[in-house]
């Protein structure tokens, strides 16, 4: 039978109409369904709707950026439920979604997401009836490219690969099991990195010393310096059969992460070739048949001559309970280890440890943790896991002094945190 059907106007039945300035217009009930099916559309059976998703131009660019420059889109109101945003930059900045409920005069609703340079992102969020606009704010440097494309339409939630790295703000399902601090050490998270600072000293006097195997005080330096390495034995030179060179860790003058590679000379002095505010570990990069260094290396400021680091004969490595934390980042510190004894003498000190920051933002120094080991109670040492960190915010300077009673007083301890970018 044919799909139409001819109609001829007459008695009997009647066509609903409205009449509308002298014109009827027919007044259709729809249905829906497939071929050969025809279901009145209602609340069990709506219609079918697809909103197709659009690329807006007006949030999108190519056009790459000054150093600190901004990139602000065109506020759109559409019907679209979601709002889907990808960038890819040769420099960190930052990527914002703006809500607006007013058409765009106020935008009292905006999600933030930090992006890495060279690092793909890409974010859905629900926007509803909202106006929405992207803007985007480069980092210092100016930009080789950039490339920033906005989606309006349906989008569903993500899935991450299994074997990419995770962003910290990423809104994309995990599809391996996760540890956060395992993958954290293992490289997999983008922006945190995780450090286990350790030292000792083995003779503190009465009064306070720095839990460092270099002794004395620590007072971070106000300004940045090159190293000068110091070695104690000719074998500790490249090509011989100490070590060849030390690795450095730590940050520049503007409070950024670096690292540096320093070849030995034997027992003449060496400077790097970058300036420091402090080091977070140095060790031996590499060495000869000796295995380790062969002598005492010892890291002091170029200027001024305090004494940042020490490797011990044998040891490969500095021993400084001391952490610097970078420009734009934070500092968590879940676990501590304390321990303090009286190797000879016979003596029983009393010893109180604390945790120190200064920062560079405000310029002020201020205790944070203290403990108290009173070896005559049994009481050696403290292993302390926190269900809350402690926060030590970006460009600050975390370390850990011991006050005893008894000379010739052995100190130990070891923090470990999670650095984390903002």
């Amino acid at each position: 039978m044919a799909d139409n059907l001819g109609y001829t106007p007459g008695s009997g039945a009647e066509v609903a109409t409205d009449e509308i300035g002298g014109q009827h217009y027919q007044r259709v009930k729809i249905g829906v369904g497939e071929d050969g099916v025809a279901v009145d559309v209602s609340d069990a059976n709506p219609m079918p709707v697809s909103a197709q998703a659009y690329i807006s131009t007006g949030n999108s660019t190519t056009a790459t950026l000054a150093g600190g420059a901004t990139f602000t889109g065109t506020g759109e109101l559409t019907s679209h439920p979601d709002v889907l945003v990808t960038c890819k930059s040769d420099v960190a900045g930052t990527l914002y979604v703006d809500f607006s409920i007013d058409g765009g005069s106020n935008y009292d609703t905006t999600l933030t997401y930090a992006v890495a340079a060279n690092t793909g992102e890409f974010h859905i969020a629900v926007k509803g009836k909202r106006t929405c606009r992207i803007r985007y704010i480069n980092g210092s440097s100016a930009q080789g490219f950039f490339r920033l494309q906005t989606q309006f339409g349906t989008f569903r939630q993500p899935n991450q690969s299994i074997n990419t790295t995770l962003q910290n703000d990423a809104d994309a399902a995990a599809v391996r099991p996760s540890h956060y601090q395992y993958e954290a050490a293992l490289g997999r998270r983008a922006g945190v990195t995780t450090w286990n600072n350790f030292g000792y000293n083995a003779d503190v006097d009465i009064g306070t010393e720095v839990v460092c195997n270099f002794g004395g005080t620590f007072t971070p330096l106000a300004a940045a310096s090159t190293l000068t390495f110091t070695c104690s034995s000719t074998a500790d030179v490249n090509g011989g059969t100490g070590a060849h060179g030390v690795v450095v860790y730590g940050v520049d003058a503007n409070w950024n992460s670096q690292i540096e590679v320093v070849l030995l000379n034997g027992t003449t002095p060496v400077v790097t070739t970058s300036t420091w505010l402090g080091i977070n570990r140095a060790a031996v990069y590499l060495a000869g048949s000796g295995k380790a260094n062969a002598g005492t290396i010892t890291i002091t400021a170029t200027t001024g001559g305090a004494t940042q680091g020490l490797i011990a004969t044998g040891e490969g490595t500095t021993q400084n309970v001391i952490f610097f934390v970078r420009d734009n980042y934070q500092a968590l510190i879940d676990f501590i280890f304390l321990n303090a004894e009286k190797l000879s003498g016979g003596s029983t000190p009393k010893v109180t440890f604390k945790i120190w920051v200064f920062s560079a933002v405000s310029n002020a120094k201020y205790e944070v943790f203290r403990y108290l080991i009173d070896t005559s109670a049994g009481d050696g040492h403290l292993d302390l896991s926190m269900p809350q960190p402690l926060v030590v915010g970006e460009k600050s300077a975390v370390w850990i002094e011991a006050t005893t009673d008894t000379n010739d007083t052995s100190c130990k301890a070891r923090f470990s945190l999670i650095e984390v970018a903002d």
